[in-house]
Parts: structure tokens; sequence; C-alpha cells
């Protein structure tokens, strides 16, 4: 008879303090209730602004066999904080779940159900109606296309409450470079992924963290680190430039040397000039936005940094 595994619950924290205890209790009671062996819940605050280590260390007092705490020392982001309690994580199964409540801790029953019954390596929490504001809207519709791009067809169109078997998830963790975008990573590694349907309740925080230019960011930030599409792009903008100018070049001689016309437009030849220059800029631009990158992962640039752990 196959032996019940036991599971780590991930939640990566930022200014979540109101939310914490609740969140907790449901989880607690949850697997209680499934009769499931639940080894831990960590919670990884991201260097919250508010009082979420406090609240945690109140939740680890309360609970001291069943709470892990980790404080970063500074802000790293979700997916970060994500893969530093990957690598604190000891159950078999590791679950991650956001802290405002916008997924229900009880649906964690159905990813386990769906792992368990397809022997998947990755499973996702897809909601079928989502109750989100409008910049949370824009920004999975901004993610979708970003993973179109990087991943085509075979996109990973994820979620941040996902259920992966220890393996996975340490391999994730431990290959992170400073920039890890979780979802894209799972792709690398498997294609053992499922999807089962979940409920979205309205977040109980305000304001997202999310502003529309970090959406930008971090999508440009996933294409660069995922994607050589940007140097493709580049490349074949340079190439077909080149044909064009070469054949304009080709054919201004001509007419001077075979048909003896006089060359004007010395403002064509300006803006010629100026297109160019501005493609030229454009591609060492994007060239130097890969190296800075590349100087970034090679440099050993921290994905977390721990500096609290109870």
């Amino acid at each position: 008879m196959k032996t019940t595994p036991t599971y780590s619950i991930i939640v990566p924290v930022y200014n979540g303090s109101a939310f914490l205890p609740k969140l907790v209790e449901r989880i607690n009671s949850s697997f209680a209730s499934w009769q499931h062996n639940l080894m831990e819940i960590i919670l990884v605050d991201d260097y919250s602004q508010d009082d979420s280590w406090t609240e945690i260390k109140k939740l680890k007092s309360q609970h001291p066999s069943l709470v892990h705490g980790i404080r970063l020392s500074r802000n790293f982001g979700q997916h970060n904080a994500t893969c530093a309690g990957m690598l604190k994580a000891s159950g078999d199964l590791i679950i991650t779940i956001d802290d405002d409540l916008e997924v229900l801790p009880e649906d964690a029953l159905k990813l386990i159900q769906e792992y368990e019954q397809k022997e998947l390596d990755v499973v996702y929490g897809k909601f079928k109606k989502a109750n989100r504001s409008l910049v949370k809207k824009f920004f999975k519709f901004f993610y979708e296309i970003i993973s179109k791009i990087v991943g085509g067809n075979n996109k990973v169109n994820g979620s941040s409450f996902r259920l992966m078997n220890r393996s996975l998830a340490k391999k994730i963790a431990e290959n992170a470079t400073n920039f890890v975008f979780i979802d894209e990573a799972v792709f690398w590694h498997t294609n053992k992924i499922g999807f089962v349907t979940v409920e979205h309740q309205k977040s109980l925080r305000k304001k997202s963290h999310y502003g529309i230019l970090d959406l930008f960011r971090l999508g440009g930030d996933v294409v660069m680190y995922s994607s050589l599409l940007p140097i493709k792009v580049v490349k074949a903008l340079g190439f077909f430039i080149s044909l064009f100018m070469f054949i304009l070049g080709t054919f201004f001689i001509i007419k001077q040397l075979f048909f003896g016309v006089s060359i004007k437009g010395f403002t064509a030849l300006i803006v010629t000039i100026s297109f160019s220059t501005g493609i030229i800029l454009l591609v060492l631009g994007i060239i130097g936005e890969y190296l800075g990158k590349i100087f970034r992962n090679t440099n050993n640039s921290p994905v977390y940094s721990i500096d609290e752990e109870i």
C-alpha cells in the first residue's frame, strides 16, 4: 500500500500580516480534515514593510512543530522567495500558495488528487473565473503573451498555486539564477504538467504589489532570461536593413556610372544615416542588456539571502 506522502506548504509573504493567522488556520484545518500528514508551513517573509515577521514569530510560538519562518535580508521578489522555501522544504510534495487567500487552501486536495491519479510532476490550480482587479487582469493577459513568445504552443500557463514533487522543486531552486521565473523553469525540466480548476476569491490585499511599469519590467526580464527572441529579431532586422541599403547603394552607383545621372537628395541621405544610426544604437542596447544579465549571473549575485530563520 502506498505510503501517504508528507507536504510542505510554501507561502511567500510580503506585507501580509493581516492575512497570515487566517491562512495558517485554514491550511492546518484543511489538512487535518483529510487526515494527511502535513509536514510544515514555510512562511518566507520577503522583507515586508509591515509587521509580517512579528506575526510569523507569533504563529511559530503557537504552532512550533508546524510553522517554519524565514526572513530575507531584502526584497528579492516572489519567485526568489519561493525558491528559498523550496530549498528548506522537507516534504515529499511541495505546494505553493499566495498569502492573500485568493485561493482556497482547501482546494489543495484537488491538486493532490490530480497528482496521484495521473503520476504528474507538477499540477497547477487554474481559475475558471478570476475575481481580479483591472491591474491583475492586465498582468495575467501580459503574462500569457510573454509565455506564448517564450514557450510557443508548449507554454506553461500556470499560477502561483501549484504542487510539485520534491525532486523537481529542488532542481529548480538549486539551479536558479538571480532572476528566476518558476513557471518557465518548470517547462525546462518536465512535460508532465497537469491542471485542475479551482475557485478564485477576491484578494484580501487592497492594492496589488505590481504596477504597470513593474509588469513590463518583469515581462522584459522573462523574455531576456528565457528566450533569444530579441537577439533573433535584431538579427533579422539588421539583415533586411543591410540588404535594403546594399540594393539602394547599388542602384545609385549604377545610375551614376551608366546613365550619368547626378545624385541628389541630401535630405534623403541624412534621413537614411539617422535611421541606420538609430537601428545600430537599438541593437547595441539589446546586446548590452543581455551582457548585463550575463554579468549578473556570472558575478554570483545571490538568488536570495536569509537574514533570520525560526
